[in-house]
């Protein structure tokens, strides 16, 4: 590693390269920079990840390199292994230089390519996520919220000026993205003393949700004992309506009279009860569809939305996978495999955060004491399932933006993309491929010209141990 690079890391991984010259990108008429986040290097998770602000001109990549981004614990990365340059439109390109082991973009190896928000850029074992991120970030700190992404620091952000208000606060999200996190986070930073009460909208029978919400007296029907109800549970706090699109459309009249007027009344009563209880409710519903459809009050909707807080899903915020599977599978911390590293951060993550404490609990139970956690160990569940989202944007080598159709940069790379699509060997010849190579899988999609990914898709296909075949 050149003395001239600090290093403020162990392991000689430098600080985030800054330079007085910055490459601002016009985004939706916001000024934004290409930042890009090394997450993993050289068997070694990065967390938080090391951040590097690209120069105007030319910025070199490499194990050995001055003024750029050095990867000196990367033994796969060559001395000089990529440049990044910035054209005359501040876009961000990507050039291989004749590297030993390639230069990938989201998954495919590419000679040059230029870069976009999202993707998932590869140099030996090495991986940095690519973000053209708002200038200046604003965050805040909110210790229940982990990540690094611009949306997550935005997020903190808003959290920050809309906690201490009185304001409804609706969370839109999909399923598994920690709503009830992030509203425990809005209670957190509020003036309220009172508790905070969760409920899931879609669990409660529409017969009884009247009765669970609002309480009920005694004798209000047979049998009955007397209930508060959530609202006078939540009192002087925080009630958290989770899934409030599913709510019965029965009771959506008597939710927003309770809004309006800050008042309950219970089931078998004649006068109204005072209520001090601050809103935070979530959907992963389109309510505005819910709404053209007759089957969501729009008034109601007006009163639940007076802040409205999305929260970006798993698959736009690839920076946070790692640290994120890092605090979820606890200490020790094991070693996670390039070759996991590289499938986790192309994984689609439909199931979101939840999906990662998931495959944590599995990766720990299957580990057992193994040193590395490898991909063989969760590679059936790796692959992107039926109807998924793809695990990232296409690449291209063309001047025309990243999302367009991709275009192998060399017939070596048409090959590689063809070879995908081809039939797996049958059990007998993957065993023979094991054996020849000693199950070590980087050297079989070498000598095969696949994807590692692809190789562990192979072996969990058959349903084959590696470890059987290393010696």
């Amino acid at each position: 590693m050149p003395k001239d690079v600090p290093t403020s890391r162990p392991g000689g991984v430098p600080p985030a390269a800054t330079t007085e010259e910055k490459a601002p990108v016009i985004l939706r008429g916001l000024l934004r920079v290409f930042r890009l986040r090394l997450v993993y290097s050289g068997d070694d998770l990065l967390n938080p990840p090391v951040v590097f602000t690209p120069s105007r001109g030319a910025t070199p990549m490499g194990r050995e390199v001055r003024g750029g981004i050095a990867l000196p614990r990367d033994a796969r990365a060559s001395r000089l292994h990529a440049t990044l340059h910035t054209d005359a439109l501040d876009r961000l390109r990507v050039v291989d230089e004749k590297s030993r082991n390639g230069t990938h973009l989201n998954g495919r190896r590419i000679d040059e390519a230029l870069l976009d928000d999202g993707d998932v850029l590869s140099i030996g074992d090495s991986y940095l996520v690519v973000r053209a991120e708002p200038e200046p970030q604003a965050d805040a700190p909110v210790p229940s919220l982990l990540g690094d992404a611009p949306s997550m620091c935005a997020l903190r952000a808003a959290i920050h000026r809309v906690g201490p208000t009185e304001v409804t606060v609706l969370l839109l999200a999909e399923s598994g993205c920690g709503k009830e996190v992030v509203a425990r986070a809005v209670h957190d930073a509020s003036k309220r003393r009172g508790p905070f009460v969760a409920v899931n909208c879609s669990a409660i029978p529409e017969s009884l949700a009247e009765s669970q919400l609002f309480g009920h007296l005694a004798n209000a029907f047979s049998g009955a004992v007397a209930r508060p109800g959530l609202f006078r549970a939540a009192d002087g706090g925080t009630l958290f309506l989770d899934e409030v699109g599913d709510l019965p459309q029965g009771v959506q009249p008597k939710l927003l009279r309770v809004l309006q007027d800050r008042m309950v009344l219970p089931v078998g009563a004649t006068a109204p009860v005072a209520c001090d209880v601050r809103i935070v409710a979530a959907t992963n519903r389109d309510l505005t569809a819910d709404i053209a459809a007759l089957r969501f009050r729009g008034d109601l909707f007006a009163r639940l939305s007076e802040f409205p807080l999305g929260i970006a899903p798993l698959r736009e915020r690839r920076e946070d996978v790692l640290p994120l599977l890092d605090h979820a599978l606890g200490r020790p911390r094991p070693r996670i495999s390039s070759a996991l590293a590289e499938a986790l951060l192309l994984h689609p993550w439909p199931f979101n955060v939840r999906e990662v404490f998931a495959l944590a609990a599995q990766l720990r139970i299957r580990g057992g004491e193994a040193g590395v956690l490898d991909l063989e160990l969760v590679a059936d569940r790796l692959g992107p399932p039926s109807g998924a989202a793809p695990a990232a944007p296409p690449t291209t080598t063309s001047d025309a933006h990243p999302s367009s159709a991709p275009a192998p940069s060399s017939e070596k790379d048409a090959s590689n993309a063809a070879d995908e699509r081809e039939p797996p060997p049958d059990r007998a010849q993957l065993e023979e491929l094991l054996r020849a190579h000693r199950g070590v899988v980087a050297d079989i999609a070498r000598a095969t010209r696949r994807s590692r990914k692809q190789i562990y898709r192979w072996i969990a296909h058959h349903d084959l141990d590696v470890q059987r075949f290393r010696r």
